[in-house]
């Protein structure tokens, strides 16, 4: 989530002035859990920055009140799911259970992911910015288009072109071997 500025700097006044008392009452209501206390008031605060419009021409009581009222809530959710996890059964039970990624799908995805950015740096450097703020920044075609004084179709091809790059560099799993990528100069003789 991107807040303008001046948002930002509310938010952060907001964090100074409620943060440590926010975290107090937290304690509190989680019977001296300091990391899930913290974890409920940063809850808080998101809710907050989503929530920022209504939000802002509102009292510092009413916002203390407000943000109090979202720990709480926060609070009464996560013992409500603990609940409903508890009555589970075993088996269902292991079904939600983290058991934490496999190392194979862990390296082959690093593997991926390496070769994705190789891919992102390989290729021209107009259509390396839109892949980069597209599929990394995640910026609609619109802003792009705006940001580098470019039509929308102009930036849809580039996309396009860019996710056609990934596609053949990075397969899925049993499929055939990806391949190999022209250089970045044998990729600008052919345009």
């Amino acid at each position: 989530m991107r807040l303008p500025p001046e948002t930002r700097r509310q938010i952060a006044a907001l964090w100074e002035q409620e943060a440590e008392w926010l975290v107090r009452y937290a304690v509190v209501r989680t019977g001296e859990d300091q990391p899930a206390a913290e974890d409920l008031v940063q809850m808080a605060f998101l809710a907050a920055a989503v929530q920022w419009n209504s939000l802002i021409d509102r009292t510092d009581d009413e916002r203390r009140n407000w943000l109090r009222s979202v720990v709480h809530h926060k609070w009464v959710d996560g013992i409500r799911r603990s609940r409903r996890l508890e009555r589970l059964d075993t088996e269902e039970r292991e079904k939600y259970a983290s058991r934490g990624p496999d190392l194979v799908d862990v390296v082959l995805a690093r593997a991926d992911l390496e070769r994705c950015w190789e891919v992102i740096r390989s290729l021209p450097q107009r259509r390396r910015q839109i892949a980069v703020l597209f599929f990394i920044e995640q910026y609609s075609v619109a802003r792009i288009a705006y940001l580098l004084d470019l039509q929308p179709s102009g930036v849809r091809k580039h996309v396009s072109l860019a996710r056609t790059a990934l596609r053949k560099a990075v397969k899925p799993v049993g499929t055939q071997e990806a391949e190999v990528l022209p250089s970045r100069e044998q990729e600008e003789e052919q345009a």
